[in-house]
């Protein structure tokens, strides 16, 4: 009696230099899209939820702590009047509004360029990484 050899087919697995660059650059368009849209939502809502005088308040009050003093001569500061001081306090309140304003838009611009950029990214590499799963 001749016994018959059973063969078992398994699927390879290839690991072309392709294949993992397409996994690779999927998974940084991933990650970069969830950390740029997460700091982009941050900064939407830290602008939403703080208000302007919160924010003079807790991160730049030393600014107009500082109008309390006029000038400084080389020696020694020297005291402002109250008319002075109120009318300092006021155009650094205005200053920093819109500083504030400022800093929002330059952040909601750079992180939402930086997003696109790695969405694009993902919308690229993730359909020729499927292409190339499949054939396997």
């Amino acid at each position: 009696m001749i016994a018959k050899k059973s063969t078992i087919w398994t699927k390879a697995h290839t690991r072309s230099p392709l294949k993992i660059y397409f996994l690779i650059m999927s998974l940084v368009g991933v990650i970069g899209t969830l950390i740029t849209f997460g700091i982009l939502i941050f900064s939407i809502g830290k602008q939403v939820i703080i208000t302007d005088n919160e924010y003079i308040a807790g991160d730049r009050y030393y600014e107009i702590e500082n109008c309390k003093y006029n000038d400084y001569d080389g020696k020694e500061w020297t005291k402002a009047t109250p008319a002075e001081i109120t009318k300092c306090e006021e155009d650094k309140k205005v200053m920093l509004v819109q500083s504030r304003k400022v800093i929002f838009k330059e952040d909601v611009l750079g992180w939402a360029i930086w997003g696109i950029l790695f969405l694009a990214l993902l919308l690229i590499h993730y359909p020729r990484f499927m292409k190339f799963t499949k054939k396997d």
